[in-house]
């Protein structure tokens, strides 16, 4: 069988930007973890369309709200809707969860708590909850359970919820630490959704993230 996995790119130059949110925010936060803002920088044209406009994010998983607080910090006029259940999941055993929350809230403080909506709990519940608001997402980043079937769950909902136009990231796609059983990882799952949605996105960028752009046909 061929392998369909997505082949690596080469990664953009390091945003600038990252350098001033290091000084101006992680060092004052309490963030335990950092395994997003290095693949910020593949998100700099995205948020270039998005910066000067008032805007709407989905983010599923959040943790101590690292990835939260530099696209509040780096878009002033978004909100953002932050979905998590604060208690850990299978991936994270061994780091210390107690207090998840609080250390989330704690640190979206440091920017503007009162441009973020956090729904507590599993995702499918609330992105349910989403669609029968007919809520409506200019970016959506999908960085919660890493399991195959909850990452296929994530994406069906999250594409409902994407507005025309909209760009939709999923985090960890060559994430094998569980083992390469399609079950256990997230890459498998984001395959398979791309096929369901052919001819209905834009490839933004593919390595340790894929980003899709929703046509606005689709």
């Amino acid at each position: 069988m061929s392998d369909d996995r997505l082949p690596a790119t080469v990664t953009p130059p390091t945003d600038p930007a990252l350098a001033a949110f290091q000084e101006q925010v992680i060092e004052h936060g309490s963030f335990s973890q950092d395994w997003v803002t290095t693949r910020f920088s593949s998100w700099r044209p995205i948020l270039e369309e998005l910066e000067d406009r008032p805007t709407q994010i989905l983010e599923i998983g959040s943790f101590e709200g690292l990835s939260a607080c530099y696209l509040l910090w780096r878009l002033p006029r978004a909100h953002i809707t932050c979905v998590d259940p604060f208690i850990g999941t299978p991936e994270q055993a061994g780091l210390d969860t107690r207090g998840l929350e609080e250390t989330f809230d704690a640190n979206v403080a440091l920017i503007d708590a009162s441009r973020v909506r956090k729904l507590v709990g599993a995702s499918m519940p609330r992105l349910l909850d989403l669609v029968a608001e007919d809520a409506r997402f200019e970016l959506i980043y999908v960085d919660g359970s890493h399991l195959g079937l909850d990452v296929l769950v994530d994406a069906s909902l999250s594409w409902q919820l994407l507005a025309p136009g909209g760009a939709i990231v999923f985090d960890d796609y060559r994430w094998n630490y569980l083992g390469d059983d399609p079950l256990l990882r997230p890459g498998k799952a984001i395959d398979a959704f791309r096929a369901v949605i052919e001819g209905k996105y834009e490839l933004l960028f593919a390595d340790e993230q894929v980003a899709l752009r929703k046509t606005r046909t689709a």
